[in-house]
């Protein structure tokens, strides 16, 4: 099963039910039209493909989501912040390198780094610190 909710309130906002062999992608993609120009879609890696994400901007809506680790996107400059803007396919995006902790309720507690994408690439109205906030 594949949803989108709406995090504030938790409601549901749709719903598909797909086979398991179809990847989150594709069954993503069946959400897609539910989506509006003034939505921030979070999403986990993986979601970041070249087709899948000029569908979701194509609606209007903004994304920000954890990149694969073996994503590679071209760096033209960074930011003060050490961010820096690229492209994915056609889109152009904000990557923004996160260090993440994670205490599970076991008091079990887990450090990474990760690299998150967003189309919010003014980084003036977005600085990176918020968007890893989110």
């Amino acid at each position: 099963m594949t949803t989108l909710v709406e995090t504030g309130t938790s409601s549901v906002i749709g719903a598909v039910f797909d086979p398991t062999d179809e990847g989150e992608t594709l069954s993503a993609g069946h959400l897609l039209h539910l989506l509006r120009p003034d939505m921030l879609v979070l999403w986990d890696k993986g979601f970041d493909a070249n087709a899948f994400l000029a569908k979701v901007t194509a609606t209007g809506a903004q994304v920000l989501g954890r990149l694969r680790s073996n994503r590679r996107t071209p760096v033209p400059a960074r930011l003060a912040d050490g961010s820096y803007l690229s492209v994915i396919g056609t889109a152009k995006v904000h990557i923004i390198g996160a260090e993440t902790t994670v205490t599970w309720t076991d008091d079990i507690v887990f450090t990474g780094s990760q690299r998150l994408v967003t189309t919010l690439t003014d980084a003036r109205c977005h600085p990176a610190a918020t968007l890893i906030g989110l």
